[in-house]
């Protein structure tokens, strides 16, 4: 259960994070700069599971909303609906069912605090933590970021995080989990918007 908030979280995360990164970041410190002028995200995402066992990759799709400083909700829509909300030090899950949104109260928020100091400190683009050793590759372009878990027994479970840069000004292409040799997530982003007002009752709890 842990592992599993920790990959979804930490993916949902570096969507927020990194889509503020232009394509002219040549180093951790430009990314760290251009982050304080992110007010707000919207954005569409596809998430694709790979494994070997599997023929052809686990679907997903959905929507993330970030509101500076501290508001997050990453909610996929097809093809099981769940809702992950984050309001400062607060994280809520939901889960559909019977044509409501129920809370689980059986996620991990144990794990979920680790995570929330990271979120803190990935949108301010400090990726250097006491979770993550980062660096930066300009190669191939436009560039990628590389996440290396400090703590050796965490590699058990994810072995990377590589967030690939855009040609474009303010939008980052995608973020690799890499789990195993033999299996990774691949989130990839479409339709952002930033600085766009969003409604507040989009973080509260859904109905």
């Amino acid at each position: 259960m842990v592992k599993k908030i920790f990959l979804g979280a930490a993916a949902t995360v570096l969507m927020a994070a990194m889509v503020s990164v232009g394509a002219n970041a040549t180093s951790l410190a430009d990314i760290q700069k251009s982050a304080g002028s992110i007010r707000s995200i919207n954005a569409d995402f596809i998430q694709e599971k790979h494994m070997k066992i599997l023929v052809k990759p686990l679907v997903s799709k959905g929507i993330i909303r970030f509101q500076s400083p501290d508001a997050l909700r990453f909610e996929y829509q097809e093809p099981i609906k769940n809702i992950l909300i984050m309001q400062g030090k607060s994280v809520s899950r939901y889960i559909h069912k019977d044509n409501t949104f129920v809370r689980d109260n059986a996620a991990a928020m144990g794990a979920m605090t680790v995570v929330m100091d990271e979120i803190s400190q990935w949108l301010k683009g400090n990726f250097n933590t006491s979770v993550f050793d980062a660096t930066i590759e300009n190669a191939p372009e436009p560039g990628r970021i590389i996440l290396v878990p400090k703590d050796k027994a965490m590699t058990n479970f994810i072995q990377d995080i590589i967030l690939m840069l855009s040609e474009q000004p303010g939008v980052f292409k995608e973020v690799i989990i890499r789990e195993s040799q033999d299996s990774y997530t691949r989130l990839r982003f479409d339709k952002v918007q930033l600085n766009k007002d969003i409604n507040p009752d989009v973080f509260a709890a859904p109905k």
